[in-house]
């Protein structure tokens, strides 16, 4: 919530309640009571992650709408993957070099417009102390 101290009122509200179990998480959110969200996430098992993420907004039919994975390869590697309603597709792989050392892979392809070029990518390098 957001108040404006010089007019004397309300500018913006925010509303958001989640649920967690071991196995998944519930959340939604309402934000100045026009734009809405959800989304789901499940651990599938020990190497398998999937969410699913839908927004919209009042007065507006343009839907959000997202879906992802993240699969475990081995203790050490991780790949990820999203697609959206826009078609843009994320691709991702993490590997740890050493303990507190990550080196992540990424990828983002238009895929409305796979020969237009545009796509990202992209390389990150952790280090944790």
């Amino acid at each position: 919530m957001n108040f404006e101290t010089a007019k004397s009122r309300v500018t913006q509200s925010n509303f958001a309640v989640g649920y967690k179990t071991d196995e998944f998480q519930l959340h939604t959110n309402v934000n100045d009571g026009t734009e809405f969200g959800g989304s789901i996430y499940q651990k599938v098992n020990k190497k398998l992650e999937t969410a699913v993420n839908l927004a919209w907004t009042a007065g507006n039919s343009n839907t959000r709408f997202g879906i992802a994975a993240k699969y475990q390869i081995d203790p050490d590697a991780c790949f990820s993957a999203k697609v959206n309603n826009s078609s843009l597709i994320g691709l991702g792989y993490t590997q740890t070099l050493k303990p507190g050392i990550k080196l992540t892979l990424s990828a983002l392809l238009d895929g409305k417009n796979v020969n237009a070029g545009g796509h990202k990518l992209g390389l990150g390098l952790e280090f944790q102390a």
